[in-house]
């Protein structure tokens, strides 16, 4: 299974592609509303994978004892 950092990154890049494709010129604006609320969701799904990610490498460190603090 792939790591939250993996998935995150993908997110990333997925919400990246989102706001590239973005249409240019005459567009209704609710379809660009809807785009970047899209896109927004997929960066806030990264957001969260990211802290997970931490929250493991956390976990991780301190079942061995090597966090400081």
């Amino acid at each position: 299974m792939d790591r939250y950092r993996e998935l995150s990154q993908r997110a990333l890049g997925q919400a990246a592609s989102e706001l590239n494709a973005m249409p240019q010129g005459q567009v209704v604006a609710a379809e660009i509303q809807a785009r970047a609320a899209k896109a927004q969701a997929i960066a806030t799904i990264a957001v969260a994978q990211a802290l997970l990610e931490i929250g493991d490498v956390l976990r991780e460190n301190l079942k061995r004892g090597d966090a400081h603090g």
